[in-house]
C-alpha cells in the first residue's frame, strides 16, 4: 500500500463524509463481514436511474469507514447499472488501495450499494464478496 493510499485511508476514516442515516432514502441495504465484524447500512436516493444521494451508517472498522466515505465521492451522479460493475479494482483505479487482507473492508459499501440496486431493480440477483474481489 502506497503512502498516498495510507494517508487517504487515515483521512477518510478520521473525517468521514456522508456518515449518517438518510431519512428519505429510496432504498437501503445492510451488509456484514463476519471475518472482521464490520456492519454497515448504505442508503441510496435514486432518481432517473442515477444516484442522487448516498450515505452510510454502522459499526465499521477504520478501513470500512474510509472506503464507505470515499465511495460517496465516486457514486453520486452515476448510473445505477454502471455501479453494478464496480468492484475492488474501481477503488484501486481511484487511488484507494489496501492490503490484500483488508479488501473486504474496502468494498463492503460497494457490495451494499450493488445489492440495494439489485433490490431496486427487482432483478433477483444477490452479489457477494467474490463478485467484487478477484
Amino acid at each position: 500500500m502506497s503512502t498516498e493510499s495510507e494517508l487517504l485511508v487515515k483521512e477518510y476514516s478520521k473525517n468521514p463524509i456522508n456518515n449518517f442515516k438518510m431519512k428519505d432514502a429510496t432504498i437501503h441495504q445492510h451488509e456484514g463481514n463476519f471475518i472482521c465484524g464490520d456492519d454497515i447500512v448504505v442508503y441510496l436516493k435514486i432518481e432517473d436511474k442515477k444516484i442522487k444521494e448516498y450515505s452510510f451508517d454502522g459499526n465499521c472498522s477504520a478501513i470500512t469507514t474510509a472506503g464507505a466515505s470515499y465511495l460517496s465521492e465516486l457514486i453520486v451522479g452515476k448510473d445505477i447499472t454502471d455501479i453494478l460493475t464496480w468492484n475492488y479494482q474501481t477503488m484501486l483505479d481511484n487511488g484507494f488501495e489496501v492490503s490484500p487482507r483488508r479488501k473486504r473492508a474496502a468494498v463492503i459499501a460497494i457490495l451494499a450499494a450493488r445489492n440495494a440496486i439489485h433490490i431496486y431493480l427487482k432483478d433477483g440477483k444477490v452479489d457477494n464478496f467474490d463478485d467484487l474481489i478477484e
